[in-house]
């Protein structure tokens, strides 16, 4: 009777370990299925893009020829086409990576395009990339927060496309004075 004292102890102490590891497995277990369900549900899509109401603009001819050389500008153009196919993996890759790509686009920017208005809407882009970027490594977000997001990257980037757009029409022009 004196050992059964000291073993009931010990057998409830496996018991009360056994059931708290077996809550915690079910814990985790349903952790895990909620994240995959939660990633599932903020899958972005082509279509999820499409349906941005923004302006989009394109470079024209001349703007082309002069951004040609601008080589971190040419993959900023890749980046976005391959987000409106809803490829985010660019943007959501680590922010020290995102921070040195924006530093080279705004450090090579040829000397003809380096304005202040361009180099301000390249800074509201840089702004908008970070944020997109935050949004996305967020684990508790709408897919509705990310779209609304995107969209803020689209509507910089075609600010930065108009603007370089205007500045060199506007040096194309030959105006006579009198």
């Amino acid at each position: 009777m004196h050992k059964l004292k000291f073993v009931v102890p010990y057998i409830m102490l496996v018991l009360i370990l056994t059931v708290l590891l077996q809550c915690k497995n079910y814990n985790d277990a349903n952790t895990m299925e909620l994240q995959e369900n939660n990633i599932e549900t903020q899958k972005i899509t082509s279509k999820d893009i499409e349906s941005i109401k923004y302006t989009e603009y394109v470079l024209s001819d001349l703007a082309q020829e002069k951004t040609k050389d601008w080589i971190t500008f040419q993959n900023l153009l890749d980046q976005i086409e391959l987000l409106k196919k809803g490829d985010i993996s660019f943007f959501k890759d680590d922010k020290t990576i995102l921070k040195s790509f924006i530093d080279d686009l705004k450090n090579e920017i040829p000397e003809s395009l380096n304005t202040t208005s361009i180099i301000v809407r390249l800074t509201v882009l840089e702004t908008t990339l970070f944020k997109l970027n935050e949004i996305l490594n967020l684990q508790s977000v709408t897919k509705q927060s990310i779209i609304s997001n995107i969209k803020d990257v689209l509507v910089a980037y075609n600010n930065i496309i108009l603007q370089i757009n205007k500045k060199i029409e506007k040096e194309s022009q030959k105006i006579m004075k009198p």
